[in-house]
C-alpha cells in the first residue's frame, strides 16, 4: 500500500499531449464573396530570424564561416532556436524523457539519493542540473524527494541552470532555485551534477576527410544567395586533436563531427564539486561506435516537430540540431578532470536497475483510472524502448567519493519504488 500511495500522489499519470481547441473561421466583415484558399499553395515563407540575418551577415563579411559558428548562432542566439523557439512535447519537436512521464524524475531520485547516502549523508547536499530547459527534470526529482525521501529532501539544494530559464510561476515555485547562465558557477560542493540531453546541442565541427587528412565543412554562399558548404582547412586544432585519439583511421570520403566543448565541459562540472557525482544522459555512443563506417555520413541531425531531418539551412531558428554525444572523448577528458567512470549503461538498463518495472507491475495492480493506468504503462515502456529512448546511454562519474565500485551507489531494495 506505501508503494501504490506514493505511486498515485507522486506518479500519476503521464504528461498527456495538449490539444488547440478548434477554432471557429473568422466571419468577414464585407458582404462580398471571399475566395477560399488554394489548399495546394505553399505556405507563405516564415520570416527570417535574427539568427539567420546574423550569420548572413557574418557569412556576407568574411566570406564563409565555420560550420560550428553556423549552428551556435542557430541553437543560441537571442533570437535563435534555444532562446525564443524551442517546444518539447506533442506540439512541439521532440520528446524528453522527463516530458513522457515523471517517474524518470522520480528514478533519478532514487539514484542520487543512493549517492548521497554514499558520501555518508552531507548536508547541504547540492543536485545541480545544468540545461534545465522548462524544469521538468527539477520539478519531478523535487517532488519526489519531498513526498518519499523527507530526510535527504531536508539535505538537498536543487539548483536548475539554463540560459533561458521558464518564466513560469508554477515551474519557478517547486522548491527548486534557478540560475540564468550558459556555465556552471558552482565551485567544490558536495553533491551531484545531473544533466539529461545537454551535450548533444553543444555546437560541433563537422569534417570531411579528403587525402587522408580531415578538412572542416564551412558555409558560405552559392551565386544565387542560398547557403553552400566548402572544404577548407580546419579553423580549430580540436579537429585533428580528436581524431588522432582514435584507434583506427577514417577513409576518405568520411564525414563527422568533433565536440570541442566536451574538454571544458568536464573541468567546469569537475570544478563544481569537492566530492561527489556526475550523470550524465543523452543519445551516443564510444568512439568506434560514433565513428563506425555506416555512420559514414556522420550523426548531425536536425529536429522540427518530430521529423528528423539533416539539413541545417531550412528554418535556421526555428529547428533543433543536434550531433551524438562521443562519450569515449567525455570518460578520457573527464579522467584528466580528475571525474573517474563509474558505469556506462544503457537508460533502459539504468531504469530497470532502479526500479521501472517494479512501477510498471504497481499500476497495474493499482485502483487508478484504467485509461490512465494504461497511459502511464505506455510511457514507462517509451522511457526504456531500446531503438528510442532506453537506447540512450548514461555515463555516472565521480569525483573523491570514496566508493570502490559502483555496488557502493546501487539503491537499496527498501528505496526502490
Amino acid at each position: 500500500m506505501r508503494v501504490r500511495r506514493a505511486l498515485s500522489a507522486a506518479l500519476r499519470a503521464s504528461r498527456p499531449p495538449s490539444h488547440s481547441a478548434n477554432m471557429s473561421p473568422r466571419i468577414p466583415e464585407s458582404d462580398r464573396p471571399v475566395p477560399f484558399a488554394n489548399p495546394f499553395a505553399p505556405p507563405p515563407p516564415a520570416p527570417m530570424t535574427g539568427a539567420e540575418r546574423e550569420i548572413r551577415r557574418l557569412v556576407a563579411e568574411r566570406g564563409h564561416i565555420p560550420f560550428r559558428d553556423f549552428m551556435r548562432l542557430a541553437l543560441y542566439h537571442p533570437d535563435g532556436y534555444y532562446p525564443r523557439r524551442r517546444r518539447i512535447g506533442a506540439d512541439g519537436d521532440y520528446f524528453t524523457s522527463p516530458t513522457v512521464h515523471s517517474a524518470f524524475g522520480a528514478l533519478i531520485a532514487v539514484q542520487i539519493q543512493a549517492m548521497w547516502r554514499a558520501l555518508g549523508r552531507p548536508s547541504p547536499f547540492w543536485i545541480i542540473e545544468p540545461g534545465a530547459g522548462g524544469g521538468d527534470l527539477a520539478r519531478d526529482v523535487a517532488a519526489f524527494c519531498q513526498t518519499r525521501m523527507p530526510d535527504f529532501a531536508r539535505a538537498v539544494r536543487y539548483v536548475a541552470i539554463d540560459r533561458s530559464p521558464p518564466s513560469s510561476a508554477r515551474v519557478r515555485s517547486s522548491g527548486v532555485s534557478w540560475i540564468k547562465s550558459d556555465r556552471l558557477p558552482l565551485r567544490g560542493v558536495a553533491g551531484c551534477v545531473v544533466s539529461n540531453e545537454l551535450l548533444d546541442a553543444f555546437p560541433v565541427h563537422r569534417f570531411a576527410i579528403q587525402n587522408c587528412d580531415p578538412l572542416e565543412i564551412h558555409v558560405g554562399f552559392s551565386p544565387d544567395g542560398s547557403f553552400s558548404e566548402t572544404l577548407r582547412a580546419p579553423s580549430s586544432p580540436a579537429i585533428r586533436e580528436r581524431l588522432s585519439r582514435l584507434p583506427f583511421a577514417l577513409p576518405d570520403g568520411f564525414r563527422g563531427e568533433v565536440n570541442p566543448e566536451i574538454g571544458a565541459w568536464t573541468a567546469s562540472a569537475a570544478a563544481a564539486l569537492e566530492r561527489g557525482f556526475v550523470i550524465t544522459i543523452d543519445y551516443g555512443g564510444e568512439a568506434d561506435e560514433i565513428y563506425a563506417p555506416r555512420r559514414s555520413r556522420g550523426t548531425f541531425q536536425t529536429h522540427y516537430r518530430h521529423v528528423a531531418g539533416s539539413s541545417p539551412y531550412q528554418r535556421i531558428g526555428r529547428q533543433d540540431m543536434t550531433a551524438h554525444v562521443d562519450f569515449t572523448e567525455l570518460i578520457e577528458r573527464g579522467a584528466s578532470a580528475g571525474l573517474r567512470p563509474v558505469f556506462l549503461t544503457s537508460q533502459a538498463e539504468f531504469l530497470t536497475s532502479l526500479g521501472v518495472r517494479e512501477m510498471e507491475r504497481s499500476l497495474r495492480e493499482s485502483r487508478a483510472d484504467r485509461a490512465e493506468t494504461r497511459a502511464s504503462v505506455r510511457a514507462l515502456r517509451q522511457l526504456t524502448q531500446p531503438d528510442g529512448l532506453g537506447g540512450f546511454r548514461v555515463l555516472v562519474q565521480d569525483k573523491d567519493s570514496g566508493i570502490t565500485s559502483s555496488a557502493d551507489i546501487a539503491p537499496s531494495a527498501i528505496d526502490r519504488p
